[in-house]
């Protein structure tokens, strides 16, 4: 389990990668922290395809962090947000 520490390093790697295609980061204890740096380092990352963060308890919170991800991105193709206490409200 990486934690929202470890997520803020990925988010840190992320930023000077260019090119990312699949992020796999299920069971890592993510929750919005983790989320929010995620979603900042991944804004302009144009060939993203697969989003896999379940089992994160990033809740409502996280996903609004991800909004502009997810609205923004003609490529993703795959996104799995199981699991992590998102209500009706974040769909």
């Amino acid at each position: 389990m990486i934690g929202p520490d470890g997520a803020r390093h990925v988010a840190k790697v992320l930023e000077s990668t260019k090119y990312i295609q699949e992020l796999w980061l299920s069971n890592n204890g993510v929750f919005p922290d983790g989320a929010a740096a995620l979603g900042k380092a991944l804004q302009d990352k144009k060939y993203l395809e697969v989003l896999v963060l379940k089992r994160n308890d990033i809740g409502l919170a996280g996903v609004r962090e991800l909004q502009a991800v997810l609205v923004n991105s003609k490529t993703v193709r795959i996104l799995d947000l199981a699991g992590n206490n998102i209500t009706d409200a974040g769909v």
